[in-house]
């Protein structure tokens, strides 16, 4: 059995404010909450992996899923896994497609994710990057944990366990409902949380997984019935303006763009597109 772990920081038991989650931020070359995130968000890798390893986990790979991809130490990683790090085309979901090893996954977690951007109390909540202001797939808002379940969809890979704050818990039972969540704090406040100690967050993200893999039969790929389409609405019109150029993308209002991709890989690589291409004018 394979397992692949996608790892952000915002969702991590003891992290509430973006300059916990960057170095070079508001505190120049400060960088000690951000190393102390590091070592928080590797602590609830290793968490999941071991839990993995327990459950008769043959092979566990993690992607390093947060900002620019290279906050993972391998050296602070459970040795019998394996750590794709770096800036990579795929961002959250690389490893699981074409650019993969063809091996594929029995399953995959998503661990230290956080809320849509929008939602009222969501910690550091966004959805991958300050310039969506809400993606929709078939007219349903799709936070990251969703849009990534898409990807790992369409390659018949089910998502099992989903941690981070109390507000992602919820958007997640709308959107995956078999998968197990696990909420390390409760979000208070866009930049405000109530967290567990990272020793207990680590505990429960293990007997979380262990729930999840012991529940694997009755786990679903996230597969929407019949055809898709992609809405995204963007921070500022220029956004938009920059986006509709892309072929397959159709403006749709001053700030929203839209797609009706052939299946879920081509809206991933769309949704994608769309961000990186708002991200140049911004």
């Amino acid at each position: 059995m394979r397992v692949y772990l996608s790892v952000d920081m915002e969702g991590v038991a003891g992290v509430a404010h973006p300059a916990q989650t960057t170095f070079g931020g508001e505190r120049g070359d400060d960088r000690t909450d951000y190393d102390r995130s590091r070592r928080l968000m590797a602590g609830e890798a290793n968490a999941a992996i071991a839990a993995a390893f327990d459950a008769g986990a043959g092979e566990v790979v993690v992607n390093d899923s947060h900002w620019q991809m290279r906050n993972l130490r391998a050296e602070d990683i459970d040795r019998r896994a394996r750590l794709i790090i770096g800036d990579k085309p795929f961002s959250m979901t690389q490893g699981i497609g074409a650019e993969g090893d063809g091996q594929g996954y029995a399953a995959a977690a998503f661990i230290g994710y956080h809320a849509g951007a929008g939602h009222r109390t969501g910690v550091i909540g966004h959805t991958y990057a300050g310039v969506v202001l809400e993606a929709r797939v078939n007219g349903v808002p799709h936070n990251e944990a969703g849009l990534n379940a898409l990807r790992l969809g369409q390659h018949g890979v089910p998502v099992i366990l989903v941690s981070g704050d109390d507000a992602l818990a919820g958007e997640v039972e709308q959107l995956l409902p078999w998968a197990e969540r696990v909420a390390v704090k409760r979000a208070l406040a866009a930049n405000v949380a109530e967290s567990m100690s990272p020793e207990v967050a680590c505990a429960e993200i293990r007997d979380g997984m262990s729930r999840a893999l012991g529940r694997l039969s009755e786990m679903t790929p996230y597969t929407p019935h019949g055809s898709l389409r992609l809405e995204v609405d963007l921070r500022l019109p220029i956004m938009a303006d920059y986006c509709a150029v892309i072929p397959t993308v159709e403006r749709i209002g001053p700030r929203s763009v839209a797609a009706e991709p052939a299946d879920a890989e081509a809206l991933f690589a769309t949704f994608l597109t769309i961000v990186r291409m708002a991200l140049v004018p911004s």
